[in-house]
Order: C-alpha cells, then sequence, then structure tokens
C-alpha cells in the first residue's frame, strides 16, 4: 500500500481505513454479544454526584453569607446616616462657601440614606 500514488480516492479511503479500524456489522453488540461497558463504575460516579451537590451547597451558602453581611453592613450605615445632624443651608451661598459644601454633602447622605431605605 503506497499512499502519495495513483488513485486520490483508493488514498483516502484507505487513509480512512486506517485511522478507524476496521467496521462490525450493523447491530454488532461485541465479541460475545454482550452490551458495553460503563465509562465510569457506579461508585464513581455517586462521588461524582456528591462532589457536584458539595460545591453546589458550598456556593449556595456563600451567596446567602454575602447578602446577610451586605444587609447587616446596610443597617450600620443607616444608623451612621440617620445620627447625622442637620446641616442648614446656608442664606448666601456666595458669603460662606464652606457651609454650602457642607450642606450639599448632608444632602448626598440624605438621598443615599433614603435609597437604602433608611
Amino acid at each position: 500500500m503506497s499512499l502519495g500514488k495513483g488513485d486520490a480516492q483508493k488514498n483516502l479511503e484507505s487513509m480512512e481505513m486506517l485511522a478507524k479500524g476496521p467496521k462490525g456489522a450493523k447491530g454488532e453488540q461485541g465479541t460475545q454479544g454482550e452490551r458495553g461497558e460503563r465509562g465510569l463504575s457506579r461508585i464513581q460516579g455517586r462521588a461524582v454526584v456528591v462532589l457536584f451537590l458539595i460545591s453546589a451547597l458550598l456556593g449556595g451558602g456563600s451567596l446567602l453569607w454575602t447578602a446577610h453581611a451586605i444587609s447587616g453592613n446596610n443597617r450600620k450605615f443607616c444608623d451612621v446616616i440617620t445620627s447625622i445632624a442637620p446641616v442648614a443651608r446656608p442664606a448666601d451661598p456666595r458669603a460662606d462657601p464652606s457651609r454650602e459644601a457642607a450642606y450639599e454633602e448632608y444632602e448626598r447622605f440624605a438621598r443615599l440614606g433614603r435609597s437604602l431605605g433608611c
């Protein structure tokens, strides 16, 4: 069998036969008529399922703990925001720009508190 010489179709078919191996008869089940073997044993299959469940439970627990920690931080932040003394808007912002800046900062905190539901 010399590749590269002769009919291209025959060369292609012979290369396919080398790659695939001999073709069995249609419906052939194996050498002794048995069905194919499982890829994993039963205990290995169960181990894969258990490991998947463990990782899913840990991932879900992590999400729940994160949500709990964030809501706790929001409550602490609400306590801080509500304890801030209100700042009155200055009558003439040009006369005292520092009071205007303090008022704007207070307004930002108040808006943030309202958005968090404080």
